[in-house]
């Protein structure tokens, strides 16, 4: 199976959260029907983890097709540490800090079964706000 990120965007900055969405698109390469389970990622702003999700949802990948699953993070301001609160109080900052979403899923078909099968990816914000600051802000 393979693994690619796409749309990945800082898609919300308000007075009370933050918010990550990125599509997480699997290509099932084989000739067996595959099962995705138990995504979990965390996202990372300058080698500080500033959250992580647990995914509880499966997702079946049929055989030779693609599967695109759709993840969210959002942050409250109580969530954000300290070190993503300095980065919002300065534009520059903010831009220049590079965000890293990396997790594991299990893969599972027929009598074969992948647990913690690794996924990852690396940007820096300015090019996941994608569009213009201003769109985003609430």
């Amino acid at each position: 199976m393979d693994y690619e990120f796409e749309n990945v965007k800082i898609t919300g900055i308000g007075s009370q959260a933050i918010t990550f969405t990125f599509d997480l698109v699997l290509e099932n390469t084989s000739d067996l029907d595959l099962k995705v389970y138990g995504i979990n990622f965390k996202v990372m702003w300058n080698n500080q983890q500033v959250g992580s999700v647990q995914s509880t949802q499966s997702y079946l990948v049929q055989r030779r097709s693609t599967q695109v699953v759709p993840l969210t993070l959002s942050l409250t301001r109580d969530e954000l540490n300290g070190a993503l609160r300095d980065a919002f109080s300065n534009l520059q900052n903010f831009l220049s800090g590079i965000i890293r979403i990396s997790g594991t899923m299990n893969v599972g078909a027929d009598f074969i079964k992948i647990n913690d099968y690794p996924f990852d990816y690396q940007e820096t914000a300015a090019n996941l706000v994608g569009y213009s600051l201003s769109s985003i802000i609430r």
